[in-house]
């Protein structure tokens, strides 16, 4: 079953200046390739390629780039929800290298970049995902009915449930900050990711 998530991950992007980016890569995984080396190694996951993505055009503009190496290489693009920003990243990039530099690891220089927006954010608006897993659709409803009473419950803040991305074996459900422990007393098998990419597009 594809899962193409395009139309759903739209309206959930902001640029309101230059200096945000969303994250975008295409990765080939090591568990859709069951009995095979990714990439000629053995990690868990193989970077194709990465994508900045600085507006709306500029994701149609490489969209069916996207799906065309997903597809030939049965990789999934995926895109971090959270906005990066192009000042912040440059920053901590050149911190970075310099400390990879006066540790002689002249090597992993080249990574640094992508390295730095796997971690650095604009927070322009916090999103969080709550990976529901299929042996917990039947309470999904619950969950986010539950989410939505915890986010009530922030002073100040009008927060929300954001979109329900849909993933080869669940449901990534985007949601804005909540109490994380009261959820967890109740929930605590559920996953919930601060900083991770969601499901854009799996062949």
């Amino acid at each position: 079953m594809t899962v193409n998530n395009l139309e759903l991950i739209k309206p959930l992007l902001i640029f309101p200046d230059k200096d945000n980016f969303y994250f975008t890569q295409i990765i080939q995984r090591k568990k859709d390739h069951p009995g095979e080396r990714v990439g000629g190694s053995n990690n868990n996951s193989r970077v194709i390629k990465t994508y900045y993505l600085t507006s709306i055009e500029k994701l149609e503009l490489y969209w069916d780039e996207m799906v065309k190496l997903a597809e030939l290489l049965n990789a999934r693009v995926s895109i971090n929800l959270n906005p990066r920003s192009f000042e912040k990243t440059a920053f901590a990039v050149l911190m970075k290298i310099a400390n990879q530099m006066s540790n002689k690891d002249f090597y992993s220089v080249k990574q640094a970049y992508d390295s730095v927006c796997g971690v650095y954010q604009s927070e322009i608006d916090k999103r969080w995902i709550i990976d529901i897993d299929k042996e917990d659709m039947p309470i999904y409803e619950e969950i986010k009915k539950k989410v939505i009473e915890l986010q009530s419950t922030i002073l100040n803040r009008e927060y929300s449930i954001l979109a329900e991305i849909p993933s080869k074996t669940g449901i990534h459900l985007i949601s804005n900050p909540f109490n994380l422990g009261e959820f967890s007393k109740q929930y605590s098998h559920i996953q919930i990711v601060k900083n991770n990419p969601t499901n854009l597009y799996i062949p």
